[in-house]
């Protein structure tokens, strides 16, 4: 459909990325907002959507769970962003979802890539959010319980990702016990590095700005 020049610079969103004094500024703000401590670890859960619009997917146990997030990431305090996608917004009822306390219903938040910014782990399934996140090297987990019913179409194999899969609330519980630090960050290097061709520097609104400007007409 395009045949034009493209510029390989990487997305502008994502330049929030590389500025890690920002990311403070934001973790505060929301420190300030939702009542968090800042002592807190934050893991965002933040699954697509489905065609049918059902929830039954995102359901996890989190208070069987908290345990072994607090000891993996080393911090007695943990707090759970659930972020939903969008389409969901006043179609479903999701407050069963936030089953505990430790549970903050994010869905309207105004800007993900903030959330992502703040989040120390992501849990994810089919959301491309897990490729804009893998530019922190922070831990991401996919959890999916319906590959074989998910009909929206993949970007990658799962086994060309770098990103563990569980399949079932046990499988999930494994891999987070059993997350491999180390390991991780190795595909995830070089996955970023010779897979997905990763094209950010944190200067890509800048270039696409300085591109345009080049080209404006007197």
């Amino acid at each position: 459909w395009y045949s034009g020049e493209v510029l390989e610079k990487g997305i502008p969103r994502n330049d929030i990325f590389f500025d890690k004094a920002k990311h403070q500024a934001i973790r505060e703000r929301i420190n300030a907002q939702y009542g968090i401590s800042p002592d807190s670890r934050i893991v965002m859960y933040a699954p697509t959507f489905r065609r049918s619009g059902t929830i039954e997917p995102y359901r996890i146990d989190w208070a069987q769970l908290l345990p072994l997030l607090r000891e993996k990431l080393g911090c007695d305090n943990v707090t759970i962003f659930l972020r939903l996608h969008p389409n969901l917004i006043g179609k479903a009822d999701t407050s069963s979802l936030q089953c505990c306390s430790e549970v903050i219903d994010m869905t309207r938040y105004h800007d993900m890539q903030e959330l992502l910014c703040v989040s120390d782990m992501l849990i994810t399934d089919y959301s491309s959010s897990m490729f804009d996140y893998a530019m922190l090297r922070r831990p991401c987990i996919l959890y999916a319980t319906d590959v074989e019913q998910y009909d929206r179409g993949y970007y990658y194999d799962f086994k060309e990702l770098p990103f563990p899969l569980a399949q079932s609330g046990e499988e999930l519980k494994n891999l987070i016990e059993n997350f491999d630090s180390a390991a991780y960050l190795a595909r995830l290097e070089e996955f970023l590095n010779n897979t997905l061709g990763l094209k950010e520097q944190g200067v890509a609104a800048k270039e696409l700005a300085e591109w345009m400007r080049q080209r404006m007409i007197k």
